[in-house]
């Protein structure tokens, strides 16, 4: 008797057969190709439906339906009962079944009925085995019209399945591939990421002990500064009444030299020559402006640098006061002025303002990274605008340039660390954050306005009195360490 299953010894259907797994090891989609082999053992088993379970991964006998046909919606993926149903023995005893008739016959554990539009006539299960290891099981199965399958037919199936679970077992290991690979893409973009975060974070430590440096460096050399401006201020002091006394004999004798004319004695005439080729009153008033213009000159660099000293000093030792901002700004202008003035104008529009409690170097440094990012964003000459004012319990300092601007969509990282439009070498990207930082630590906001080729206007608002005063320890160590980040 020629069996109905003789088309799966045919070359032409082994072909096929190798060919989806070939697509199914090259990484094609695994529900697309165990249906696409599914449907090709149907065929060649001249079955009316069959399916196709796999051991769930992680597990040692937990089944899921990975194909199917003539199955119920939503079945395919499904789990099915574990250690029951001709799948379960199958898969537990490594061998295959033939079944004729009632599954009920075999006297196999039954799996919950499932409603079917026919029952089964002949069917037959295979495991799916590989280096000694079941991955799941393939069954087939025919409707009452057809002959049943014999044991012959399930012998030929067996060599078949042997290379359909090599398919499988191929094609999880290629997708298990994919996925390695993916994820090591993945975690070496990670890790690169990461690297080039580690290595920007240790560049801003390097920046930050530098310009903790500098400031304790600049709080020295002010220091010594000041103390030789301090005597030259005085001996000033001393110089101008020495002048004004000398001055005041002079005067005292050219009067008496006019009084006496002519009979003047004769040991003055030296005297008289030199007088008249002098100027006295020229010498006398130039004298006074060359002192007032030098003590002038001296004053502005002591007041410079004790702004800077100041500047320097803003730490542990600080303490919260009420101030007047617009000393405060003209201070911070009075230290950046040389960075400014050759690239802004500087317009000071100072409106009607409180005093405001506050941490007075803390908000320099707030006022000097705004003002330098100003002029950093001028191209050329432009303006830099600082308006003031005060709206009920809250005052507000605006600096305005009329620069390059920020596009849009910078605007929302701007307060971020480490965030920096400017080029390598020009920008640590701490300068706004930490001024960010400084302001809401006195309850205060920090607005920004922007427009790309038209300029851009940062508002500083801050409580006219603290509800309640910080400690100190509250203030973000960055900004000790930050003092031109910008």
């Amino acid at each position: 008797m020629v069996s109905d299953t003789d088309r799966i010894t045919d070359i032409a259907w082994i072909s096929a057969l190798y060919e989806l797994g070939q697509k199914a090891a090259n990484g094609a989609h695994p529900q697309e190709v165990l249906q696409q082999i599914l449907g090709h053992i149907v065929l060649g088993f001249e079955a009316e439906s069959g399916s196709i379970a796999l051991i769930v991964d992680g597990t040692e006998d937990q089944l899921e339906i990975a194909a199917g046909t003539d199955l119920p919606p939503g079945v395919i993926g499904s789990a099915l009962p574990r250690g029951v149903g001709v799948y379960g023995h199958v898969v537990a005893t490594g061998q295959p079944v033939l079944v004729n008739g009632e599954a009920a016959e075999t006297r196999l554990p039954l799996r919950l009925q499932e409603a079917r539009q026919r029952s089964t006539n002949s069917a037959m299960c295979w495991p799916l085995r590989v280096a000694g290891r079941t991955i799941g099981a393939v069954a087939v199965n025919r409707a009452a019209d057809r002959p049943r399958y014999t044991v012959g037919d399930l012998d030929r199936g067996l060599a078949l399945t042997s290379l359909l679970a090599l398919v499988v077992a191929n094609h999880r290991m290629h997708v298990e591939r994919e996925s390695r690979i993916l994820e090591l893409s993945t975690l070496n973009a990670t890790m690169q990421r990461m690297n080039t975060q580690l290595e920007d974070a240790q560049n801003q430590v390097v920046q930050s002990e530098k310009l903790a440096s500098i400031g304790q460096l600049s709080a020295g050399v002010a220091h010594e500064i000041n103390n030789p401006l301090a005597f030259v201020l005085s001996n000033f002091g001393s110089l101008e009444g020495y002048l004004a006394t000398l001055f005041g004999m002079l005067g005292a004798y050219i009067e008496a030299d006019d009084a006496m004319g002519a009979s003047a004695p004769e040991p003055l005439a030296p005297a008289r020559m030199m007088r008249n080729g002098v100027d006295f009153r020229f010498l006398r008033d130039d004298v006074r402006a060359i002192i007032d213009e030098s003590r002038e000159g001296l004053l502005r660099v002591k007041r410079i640098v004790q702004d800077l000293r100041d500047f320097s000093r803003g730490g542990t030792e600080e303490v919260w006061e009420t101030i007047d901002l617009h000393r405060a700004l003209d201070s911070t202008l009075n230290i950046v002025r040389n960075e400014i003035k050759y690239k802004a104008k500087i317009v000071r529009a100072y409106g009607e303002l409180p005093e405001v409690e506050c941490l007075p170097s803390r908000l320099a440094q707030v006022f000097l990274n705004l003002l330098v990012n100003a002029s950093q964003a001028i191209e050329g000459n432009g303006t830099i605008t600082i308006d003031t004012g005060a709206d009920g319990s809250e005052a507000w300092v605006r600096v305005e340039d009329d620069g390059c601007g920020i596009p849009p969509e910078n605007l929302g990282h701007l307060f971020e660390p480490f965030f920096t439009t400017k080029p390598v070498g020009q920008g640590t990207g701490l300068g706004l954050a930490v001024s960010n930082s400084i302001v809401r630590k006195h309850g205060g906001r920090i607005d920004v306005d922007s427009e790309v080729g038209r300029g851009t206007r940062f508002t500083v608002r801050l409580p006219l009195r603290q509800p309640q005063i910080k400690p100190l320890c509250e203030v973000t160590p960055e900004a000790e360490t930050d003092r031109r980040a910008a």
